[in-house]
């Protein structure tokens, strides 16, 4: 009888951290055996996805990596490709989806959401159900627009977030304090990219952190209905064009030579392995099923970085097969 009574109990409380949507799945181990397969999407994802309007979002600096986007007077399109043109073309041409990569804005997060909520019109409008692929600025701006109107979350088939500092990037942090001086060196700059202070104060941990913590009810009801995965990249270690960002975030310092500081940061931690911007817990929502990319930095995912092999292409295909797992279709 007490075995009995001892086991309800511990069944019960299963129970309520699942329904709770405390529980988050490491999906790493499912998704790079989907990844090492090298298999395409089976001719059933392929149905199932055609039923879907797929939006990818971008990120900040996204202008930038877009060809004939004239709010940025700098490019570099030509050099990496453009944002998201990778994922865009898997989709569209070898897959036949119907896919959508929607404007995104470094300088107002407003734009941002207002492209995603006329794209969730237009699919409502048609009946057709949303999946979105956002990184960075854009996955924050996606759950503002959830979290704002809830009732987008009848639309949505499912999301892949990537890459997307929920937690703030202590990236954006530094920019505002500590002897470097990056907001007085850089203040000049960013307009050039379409780019404003404020958008990168946004980003900052205070900022959402306290977006998070206001907002945790409606957000935890969000990862209970809708299939989420968010994933954050790993690069410490591996060679990367945000090494000096990397090492901010795993140790405070702007550079080590002979394991001292050269420059301490403002940034006291808590320190974690990153992308270069994205701390890999900031990358995670609570309750959501998660995965951890080895080797990989924050523009890797999105665009063509020189000199680096990156199968985009294959990531995204073993991704949205890891994705469908948890809408249900094997």
């Amino acid at each position: 009888m007490v075995q009995r009574y001892l086991i309800h109990i511990l069944l019960s409380a299963i129970g309520l951290v699942l329904s709770s949507g405390a529980f988050a799945a490491d999906l790493t181990t499912s998704f790079y055996t989907a990844l090492n397969s090298q298999q395409s999407l089976s001719a059933q994802e392929q149905e199932i996805l055609s039923g879907y309007d797929v939006y990818l979002v971008p990120g900040i600096l996204s202008e930038a990596f877009v060809d004939g986007d004239d709010r940025s007077s700098i490019t570099f399109s030509r050099l990496t490709g453009e944002y998201f043109e990778t994922q865009r073309k898997l989709l569209q041409n070898q897959y036949g989806l119907k896919v959508q990569r929607l404007s995104s804005s470094s300088k107002s997060v407003a734009d941002i959401r207002s492209n995603i909520r006329k794209a969730l019109a237009d699919s409502r409008s048609a009946h057709r159900k949303a999946l979105f692929i956002t990184h960075s600025l854009g996955g924050l701006a996606l759950l503002e627009e959830l979290v704002s109107f809830p009732s987008h979350q009848n639309t949505l088939a499912g999301i892949l977030f990537l890459q997307s500092p929920f937690q703030g990037s202590p990236i954006a942090d530094v920019y505002f304090e500590g002897p470097l001086h990056l907001d007085k060196w850089l203040k000049p700059v960013i307009p050039y990219f379409n780019t404003s202070p404020e958008t990168i104060r946004y980003l900052s941990t205070i900022s959402r952190k306290q977006f998070m913590t206001e907002n945790h009810a409606i957000i935890r009801d969000l990862v209970q209905r809708i299939p989420i995965i968010t994933v954050g990249g790993v690069v410490n270690g591996h060679s990367s064009l945000f090494t000096p960002a990397v090492n901010i975030i795993a140790t405070g310092c702007f550079k080590i030579v002979l394991g001292q500081c050269v420059i301490r940061t403002s940034f006291a931690g808590p320190f974690d392995s990153s992308d270069g911007m994205v701390p890999f817990e900031s990358s995670k929502i609570e309750g959501a099923d998660f995965i951890r990319l080895e080797g990989v930095d924050h523009g890797e995912t999105v665009v063509g970085i020189p000199f680096e092999q990156y199968d985009k292409s294959q990531v995204t295909t073993a991704l949205l097969k890891t994705l469908l797992s948890k809408i249900g279709i094997n």
